[in-house]
């Protein structure tokens, strides 16, 4: 993916300076809509890749090795990391609502890991939350005038110096959001036949997906207008504050966008807590109770990009270089399990831009509905293998405690995210998922031993739910099946 928009980006404009460049670095091929649309892909494609790192980053922290003194602290960060991450997908489910509202095509696409790309300094990696890898998040969601403080300074002299230096001339994030609004906010450019308010009913919206992640507690909530998300309220640090916007107009879609810049890339704000600012808070306790020097380690050792795809380091291209291979066959089957329901939790948001918000005839719960709550599912599924894969060993005679090292959640992407054409053929890709992870789920019932309960009433829990998930996906079936011999 990463590839295919290098060559449409050789003339993206420098936006340091506030005075806009006349062309905003559109290729002759492209009209100002297409070269919108290719804009939005690629931050989606980026909101995407920091969800899932700060994910990884967040589950390698904790373990036994933390003093219990510090357990709190660590857990703190750990949950405004995932805080961080919780923005990070609503910034991507509010990116597909003005691509849908223009007419585009829903984009949950992402690189697989390492992989570089023109609007961020460093490589993408899953990688376990290191004193150094922190100091990239900080660098990377820092304002334009970061460097003027001296912690700061700090920061970009121990990445100058260390194993993973800023890129050099790199396009920053901030720079794709001045671009796209620029754009946007031009009617000679972008006119009013470009957006479908018709498509309203199809976008994501805050009702779907509040479920208490953007409730501020503590003295931080304490000006919060009940029913509401008043932008007088600041961001309780380990409370998401998820930024989920339909659009209907060209106003709405500017107002979402500069809605997700000013939390995700840093800008100053009066109205809550930055990614800059929250990362930066977490490094500088890091430091102080975790300096390099120290034997002690809030993390997990986890590996660098895990995979599970053999001959990892033969392989040419992104999947090349610092890529682990899991290699202990029962960790295997959990990494495909977590691939199979990170594909499954995709699939399902993709989907929902399908099918309209609204109840069935009943007044009860619609597909739309349906659909989001199996995503939801599949969000509490990937945080549950997560946490097994943190404690499963990476390869074969690691079993024992003096040998131990982790494995790790791997994010492996599917082959494809499209939705077929037909919307029952959607439905019939489902079972066909399910059916995969049935048969790992076999496997593991089988190789599992009495020392491995927990994971095996996890695995009951999941087969009991899939079950039910199942049978109703199996009317769904069966109705469009029927509708269809209707119709011939």
């Amino acid at each position: 993916m990463a590839s295919q928009h290098s060559k449409h980006l050789l003339n993206f404009p420098d936006m340091r300076n506030e005075k806009l460049p006349i062309n905003l670095g559109k290729p002759g091929q492209f009209t100002w809509r297409d070269y919108l649309l290719m804009l939005l892909d690629i931050d989606a494609g980026i909101e995407h890749a920091l969800m899932v790192q700060y994910l990884y980053a967040a589950y390698s922290l904790g373990g036994a090795q933390v003093p219990p003194d510090k357990r709190e602290m660590v857990r703190r960060w750990q949950q405004t990391i995932l805080s961080i991450a919780k923005e990070e997908m609503g910034h991507l489910i509010t990116v597909q609502n003005a691509i849908t509202l223009m007419g585009g095509v829903i984009s949950m696409e992402r690189n697989d890991y390492p992989w570089d790309h023109e609007f961020y300094p460093f490589p993408f990696e899953l990688e376990p939350l290191t004193l150094n890898s922190l100091a990239k998040y900080v660098y990377a969601e820092a304002p334009e005038e970061w460097n003027e403080a001296h912690y700061c300074r700090e920061i970009c002299d121990k990445l100058q110096h260390g194993p993973t230096p800023p890129k050099d001339k790199v396009k920053s994030v901030g720079a794709l959001f001045k671009t796209i609004l620029a754009i946007l906010k031009d009617p000679n450019r972008i006119t009013e036949d470009d957006f479908h308010p018709e498509t309203y009913a199809y976008q994501a919206e805050w009702a779907a997906w509040s479920c208490n992640h953007g409730v501020p507690s503590g003295e931080q909530a304490s000006n919060q207008l009940q029913g509401s998300k008043s932008k007088t309220v600041k961001t309780c640090p380990t409370t998401a504050d998820v930024i989920i916007v339909p659009v209907a107009t060209r106003d709405d879609m500017i107002e979402a966008l500069e809605q997700v810049a000013e939390q995700g890339e840093a800008p100053k704000s009066a109205t809550e807590e930055s990614h800059f600012h929250r990362f930066l808070k977490i490094y500088q306790e890091y430091k102080q109770h975790f300096p390099e020097n120290s034997p002690i380690k809030p993390y997990k050792a986890l590996p660098v990009n895990p995979t599970t795809f053999d001959h990892i380091q033969q392989q040419s291209g992104d999947l090349s270089g610092t890529s682990t291979q899991i290699t202990h066959p029962i960790s295997i089957k959990w990494a495909n399990l977590f691939d199979l329901r990170y594909r499954l939790l995709l699939t399902f948001l993709t989907h929902t831009f399908r099918l309209a918000r609204g109840v069935n005839a009943n007044n009860g719960p619609g597909t739309y509905q349906a659909v989001m709550h199996n995503a939801f599912k599949e969000m509490y599924n990937l945080k549950s293998i997560s946490d097994i894969l943190t404690r499963s060993p990476l390869h074969t005679g690691m079993d024992n405690e003096d040998t131990f090292r982790p494995a790790g959640p791997t994010f492996q992407m599917p082959y494809s995210l499209e939705l077929p054409a037909s919307e029952l053929s959607c439905w019939l890709q489902y079972r066909d998922i399910f059916a995969a992870c049935k048969e790992i789920r076999a496997w593991l019932f089988d190789w599992l031993d009495e020392k491995d309960q927990q994971q095996i009433k996890y695995l009951h829990a999941m087969e009991n739910i899939d079950n039910e998930t199942l049978h109703w996906l199996d009317t769904v079936i069966e109705a469009h099946k029927l509708a269809r011999s209707m119709r011939s």
